[in-house]
């Protein structure tokens, strides 16, 4: 009996033990328990659901979307040796290859007071605000509700009656703000991108202007040149045909042929005050104080890498921000099908009144879970899956889009490089051999065995191979540029997270 007695005993203590541990660790409800007991032990069951519907992972299994038939894998264009890594320009200053003191700092300056790179910056921080503001989602809100209203009217005395109190409240429903704080992380990332592919489009307009300003320089020498050399031809016509060497209309030609490069000269003038006016605005300058010396020196055309079309996946930002949108949509999809879960909100409220501050207050407390499942929407929750998924498909496609058309970029950009360097050779050849019939004719003019017409018919021709070479160095450049920036300008998929922190 004693030995009976004393089990009974021991069970009755292990299992007053365990119940202690079970409602420490809020999974039991006995019916000893207060009121507060059991709204604990709710609200830990309740926490228990909530967490375990976090791992649900109601998004699609994510990757970048693939292109239909693959990525190439070589540049069609591409007739040179594959590049290796330490030829790829430096990341952020891609500019430095074009080894032009003046482009380095006019770049430094847009860099630091471009208003549209501003414009970009700021929306980041939006951007990356929306993704902090989403997150809060996943935490408690608490809030201190105070109020102190007085009321009266006829035949009742004025009074007033003081409350206030502390309020909590917490939506379990992470299936749903998990991956809506994702998709705004996405966002976030894709912000980011877009901020460095506008500060890369800055950077390659800016060379564009710089290259063709220079362009225009190199020409505008050619030009004066070529203009004195017209006046001394000018001055010899005129001094012969008073002398009654040459006729009227051989004066008239070499006077209309002065006239006619002078007039070109201005012309060029005038495109060059256009491209420096637009370089002043890319550096976040007023036109009006900005100039740029001329300078008489040709800027050097870089021999250029190139990379496996693979590489544009994490060198161009557009790309990286299409991809980012792409991974936004995904989680879109996973925010739509929450709404076939139920949401559970856990909330507490400790509130007191008094007629008067120094009255005795009476508290309340209010502590328990609530919960909602919404059986019947007309087709609507059917609905915003198939648009949650047709804006994936979307975005999808537009992000193979941004792949093709930069693959194109740079299979442009080689072909322009390959074809204005064959180019530039023979407009170099004929500018030499223009050069050498220019002197042999201005010799036979001078001895009487030729006429001032065929000197201005070689001249015109020696003008305009000359005029052509420089273009096509400039071309070449500018080829070179939209090489670079095919490329991404060494863009790299971790500048984003930089561009965040």
């Amino acid at each position: 009996m004693r030995l009976k007695d004393g089990k009974r005993g021991r069970s009755r203590a292990a299992g007053v033990t365990r119940t202690a541990r079970l409602m420490h660790s809020g999974l039991c409800c006995p019916r000893e328990a207060s009121g507060v007991g059991r709204a604990v032990n709710l609200y830990c069951c309740i926490l228990l659901l909530g967490l375990s519907g976090a791992c649900v992972n109601l998004s699609p299994d994510y990757a970048p979307p693939p292109l239909p038939g693959g990525m190439p894998a070589a540049y069609k264009e591409d007739g040179r040796q594959q590049s290796v890594p330490a030829q790829v320009p430096t990341p952020g200053r891609w500019w430095e290859i074009f080894e032009d003191p003046v482009l380095d700092n006019l770049m430094l300056r847009m860099n630091g007071a471009n208003q549209n790179l501003a414009a970009a910056a700021a929306a980041m921080r939006g951007a990356a605000a929306a993704s902090d503001a989403a997150r809060s989602a996943l935490f408690p809100i608490f809030s201190v509700p105070v109020s102190a209203p007085r009321s009266g009217g006829e035949n009742m005395r004025a009074g007033g009656r003081y409350s206030g109190g502390l309020q909590s409240s917490w939506e379990i429903s992470f299936w749903n703000a998990l991956p809506a704080y994702e998709a705004a992380g996405a966002e976030a990332e894709a912000s980011a991108a877009d901020f460095a592919a506008a500060r890369l489009l800055m950077q390659s307009d800016l060379a564009l202007n710089y290259f063709q300003l220079r362009s225009l320089d190199s020409r505008r020498e050619l030009y004066e040149s070529t203009i004195e050399a017209y006046k001394r031809a000018a001055a010899l016509t005129d001094s012969q045909f008073r002398g009654g060497m040459v006729t009227r209309m051989d004066l008239d030609q070499a006077r209309a042929q002065l006239a006619d490069a002078q007039a070109q000269l201005a012309a060029l003038e005038r495109q060059r005050a256009e491209l420096e006016h637009a370089i002043a605005v890319l550096c976040g300058q007023s036109p009006s104080g900005f100039s740029l010396p001329r300078a008489s020196t040709a800027v050097r055309v870089p021999a250029l890498p190139t990379e496996l079309p693979s590489a544009l996946l994490e060198r161009r930002p557009d790309i990286a921000a299409a991809e980012r949108r792409v991974a936004a949509a995904n989680k879109r999809i996973g925010i739509a099908r929450a709404a076939w879960f139920p949401s559970f909100t856990l909330g507490a409220d400790v509130l007191w009144q008094a007629a008067q501050w120094r009255d005795a207050a009476l508290y309340t407390w209010t502590l328990g879970p609530s919960g909602a499942l919404t059986l019947f929407q007309g087709g609507r929750r059917i609905a915003d899956n198939e648009a949650a998924v047709a804006a994936y498909d979307a975005v999808a496609a537009q992000y193979r889009q941004a792949v093709l058309q930069a693959i194109r970029e740079v299979e442009d950009a080689l072909s322009d490089l390959r074809y204005l360097e064959r180019e530039a050779e023979s407009r170099a050849t004929a500018a030499r051999a223009a050069r050498s019939a220019l002197r042999i004719a201005l010799s036979q003019y001078q001895g009487g065995l030729t006429t001032y017409l065929q000197v201005v018919s070689v001249q015109t021709t020696a003008l305009a191979n000359e005029s052509s070479a420089i273009e096509v160095r400039g071309q070449r450049l500018a080829a070179a540029v939209n090489l670079v920036k095919a490329l991404g300008g060494g863009f790299d998929a971790g500048e984003i997270q930089r561009l965040l922190r």
